[in-house]
């Protein structure tokens, strides 16, 4: 009985293999396009469109959750911005020193605490120049803080495929609003020639 063999084994045990596949992939989304023989080139492919379609996916659900509490794209552009900087509520003030001590946490000196409330303070003038009715906006950046959760769930889940931030970053920030509307076919394979000395079928496959 043949167990464990589906997929394509590329001839290599498996932690090699996994390396090399996480290699390779991570190659044709940083730079666009790599050179290799074609039965890796067809190996990695369809692993490839899974987590660009993931990438696209995701993105799409977390916009779409922001849009349905803020309709103007602009305007929910702006306060995913905001919500990005970090977590704050209308309701957030700065903790005395007595609440910082049950809380572990050394005291603020009197130009720390204005420091503090300063910032606070701006962030307040800065979210309400975006939206000027205080409900409507605390709404809004609970929706944005809520889609960045669905978009991070699925970098988590890209990342453990493949380990590498700046690719992933890639994927969420170039890759899928390019791709926003396209079920699959990112890919491109083209045939390139025979490798001198094995004569293996060399191609390229590139990111359409």
């Amino acid at each position: 009985m043949r167990h464990r063999i589906a997929g394509n084994r590329m001839n290599m045990p498996e932690p090699r293999r996994r390396a090399a596949r996480r290699s390779m992939m991570a190659g044709l989304i940083r730079y666009d396009h790599i050179q290799t023989t074609e039965a890796r080139a067809k190996a990695i492919r369809g692993e490839v469109e899974k987590l660009i379609t993931k990438a696209v996916n995701a993105r799409e659900e977390a916009r779409k959750h922001l849009a349905a509490v803020v309709s103007d794209e602009e305007q929910a552009q702006k306060v995913l911005e905001f919500a990005r900087k970090g977590r704050f509520t209308f309701e957030k003030t700065v903790a005395s020193n007595e609440e910082r001590a049950q809380q572990s946490k050394a005291p603020l000196t009197d130009k720390g605490r204005k420091f503090a409330e300063d910032k606070l303070k701006a962030r307040r003038e800065e979210l309400l120049a975006i939206i000027s009715n205080e409900e409507d906006a605390n709404r809004a950046l609970k929706a944005a803080y809520e889609s960045m959760v669905i978009e991070l769930h699925a970098r988590r889940t890209i990342l453990s495929a493949l380990p590498d931030e700046l690719v992933v970053q890639k994927m969420f920030e170039v890759l899928a609003p390019r791709y926003v509307g396209r079920h699959g076919g990112y890919t491109r394979i083209t045939k390139i020639g025979r490798r001198k000395g094995d004569a293996a079928d060399i191609a390229q496959i590139a990111l359409v």
